[in-house]
């Protein structure tokens, strides 16, 4: 299953399916952006082993440049075009069906971004660390509980625990 209706929080046990979804999703991206792509992965909740997480498939990209951003494609693909929403130097893509259940983020950044650099890194680290995986999911079904109808006040009462965690994950 993939999607959850807009501002809500769902979460859904981890599934394994989700990296074939990922694979579906990239392949299509690439096809849209072409040449403009440095490199493609899996992040988000759905890209760490063993969580529970919001079945929204979260994709960050590396583009070469924002004036080859192919922004017509992606529309005419299903995605809506949001700007930065809110993070400096990002290109945010959103795909939703059925007007407000988001599928799909797709993140992309300018090479040497440090926000792409920190998902990266925070991803990997606790597919590495399976205790710091498991403080995240339990973090992350308090919340879910405390913030159901919200995913902005969610998404900010995580920002303390990530922000640990790649400082954690630099200093290795």
């Amino acid at each position: 299953m993939i999607g959850v209706k807009r501002h809500q929080v769902l979460l859904a046990p981890h599934d394994d399916h989700w990296e074939n979804e990922y694979q579906s999703a990239r392949d299509e991206f690439r096809a849209i952006m072409g040449d403009n792509i440095v490199e493609v992965h899996h992040v988000g909740s759905t890209a760490i082993k063993g969580i529970v997480a919001k079945p929204i498939m979260d994709i960050a990209v590396v583009i070469k440049s924002e004036d080859l951003l192919n922004i017509a494609g992606m529309e005419a693909a299903g995605y809506e075009y949001c700007g930065d929403a809110g993070v400096p130097g990002r290109y945010f893509f959103v795909r939703r069906v059925n007007g407000d259940i988001s599928t799909h983020h797709i993140h992309c950044y300018l090479k040497d971004n440090d926000n792409y650099n920190s998902v990266i890194l925070f991803c990997k680290f606790l597919n590495d660390n399976p205790g710091y995986a498991k403080q995240y999911n339990d973090l992350k079904l308090e919340l879910a509980r405390k913030y159901p109808d919200d995913r902005k006040a969610y998404g900010a009462a995580k920002t303390a625990f990530i922000e640990e965690i790649v400082t954690i994950a630099r200093n290795e």
